[in-house]
């Protein structure tokens, strides 16, 4: 089941017009596409913002994401006349996110009347394929959205039906909410991610993770500062090569994890409904951005140990001999640069607390901006 919902207060009886007629033709292209669904698109008004003036995606996505759970839709698009805020262009007309099963499209561009609702019904159904993992081809539904013209309707490649129809034969599967009542918080989230690994392990990756520190300067600049900090002083090093490696190992491999845990909840991912009890849909966003932030944590880490290793190869070694009271070896030098891209990782934490609550939402939720 898809859900429609219309973000913004709109009165335009035209623009609300072709917004039915772009539903409606989508309805028809879905129905087409995959005749083995029976497929229902409801709708729903949340006139939460006014017509007029940029939106910010992620404001959006959760107020598509409150309702999608509130009515047990499996997919939503929320759609308003406004422009949305773009982070990494000049503009862009719709935001999917693949980790909530939602997506976000702006009109104001699209036109009017029967040409309004020609493209809108092409972008839904280009951000629907970003939602179940379809990459961008050449030709269908799925070619990369240069500008508004560039939008018109389109049959998915054989490949890319096949791919869209075993990911909505998954989705049309049973959810665990409705197997049983009560469940174990390790056991529902175990269920979910052994129930679609491959689904989960692939959304991860589209988030490509190991950019998050590029876009995340806070983080990244308090990473960087313990590093520096801990190649300069005397006592880290006396302390830090004579760790044995299992300590060091262990300690990167806590790190890592602590430091993702500690950003979902100091930048309160979770809040996601968290009204709802357990949801399936739920669970698996959560296994999401915790993979995701995992995943950038760890490629901060292995950023990090270049660093490290860098600045220790390049400090003299008498130095480094009267700081650790031993001769140093290339062994030493390896086992510090773990050690002290560790403590980059937590400081990274730290950092990562302190960025924008939307900037790092934005970075987690959205698979592009098309």
């Amino acid at each position: 089941m898809l859900g429609w919902v219309l973000g913004a207060d709109l009165r335009d009886p035209e623009v609300l017009a072709a917004y039915d007629a772009a539903r409606k033709r989508l309805h028809d292209q879905l129905s087409q596409t995959f005749p083995e669904f029976a497929w229902r698109i409801e709708t729903s008004e949340r006139r939460a913002f006014m017509p007029r003036g940029a939106l910010d995606p992620v404001d959006l996505l959760e107020v598509g994401v409150a309702e999608k759970l509130h009515r047990h839709w499996d997919y939503v698009l929320v759609v308003v006349p406004n422009e949305l805020i773009s982070r990494h262009g000049p503009s862009t007309l719709g935001v999917p996110s693949s980790a909530l099963e939602a997506a976000v499209i702006s009109s104001s561009r699209l036109g009017s009347g029967a040409r309004l609702a020609e493209r809108l019904a092409a972008l839904a159904l280009h951000l629907l394929g970003h939602l179940w993992g379809l990459d961008h081809a050449a030709s269908g539904p799925m070619r990369p959205v240069e500008n508004p013209e560039d939008l018109a309707p389109a049959p998915f490649p054989a490949a890319q039906r096949e791919q869209a129809r075993r990911q909505l034969e998954e989705v049309a599967r049973t959810r665990l909410e409705d197997v049983r009542a009560r469940w174990g918080a390790l056991s529902f989230y175990g269920r979910t991610f052994a129930k679609d690994p491959r689904e989960i392990l692939a959304a991860i990756w589209g988030y490509r993770p190991w950019r998050m520190p590029i876009y995340l300067g806070r983080l990244s600049a308090a990473a960087a500062v313990s590093v520096v900090y801990f190649l300069l002083t005397s006592d880290a090093w006396a302390l830090g090569a004579h760790l044995s490696w299992r300590a060091v190992l262990g300690l990167a491999a806590l790190s890592v994890v602590a430091a993702a845990v500690f950003i979902f909840s100091g930048q309160d991912l979770g809040r996601l409904g968290r009204e709802h009890a357990w949801r399936e849909q739920l669970a698996r966003t959560r296994l999401v951005l915790l993979g995701t932030l995992g995943l950038g944590m760890l490629s901060l880490w292995l950023g990090l140990l270049l660093l490290s290793l860098a600045g220790a190869w390049i400090l003299p070694r008498a130095l480094l001999e009267a700081w650790m009271g031993l001769a140093p070896t290339a062994e030493h030098l390896l086992r510090y640069a773990v050690f002290t891209a560790t403590i980059g990782v937590l400081g990274a934490a730290l950092g990562g607390n302190l960025e924008e609550e939307r900037e790092i939402k934005a970075e987690l939720f959205f698979d592009e901006e098309t």
